[in-house]
């Protein structure tokens, strides 16, 4: 009996260490695909800016219109990250 209550007790230290590691390993997965999915955010907006400005504002180069776009793009993701970090931490 004795042996079975010091094995559980080992078993519950081991989960007491081990359990900040997993939800230090989970909190970096979460950024890396956070950021990851931040970069393919901005190439899609980039793109769709870029041809927004093309089109319906008439630039006539593409690389003033990409230009604007990814001008545009990054300050409106930057704006989209500032906000959500904001109502994060307003929690």
């Amino acid at each position: 009996m004795k042996k079975a209550k010091g094995k559980r007790r080992e078993a519950v230290l081991a989960s007491l260490f081990y359990f900040p590691l997993f939800l230090l390993a989970l909190a970096s997965c979460l950024a890396f695909f956070g950021l990851l999915l931040l970069a393919v955010l901005t190439v899609l907006l980039t793109l769709v800016l870029a041809f927004f400005f093309r089109i319906f504002l008439g630039d006539d180069s593409p690389w003033k219109a990409r230009s604007r776009a990814e001008d545009c793009a990054t300050l409106l993701l930057l704006g989209a990250l500032f906000l959500g970090s904001y109502l994060i931490l307003s929690l």
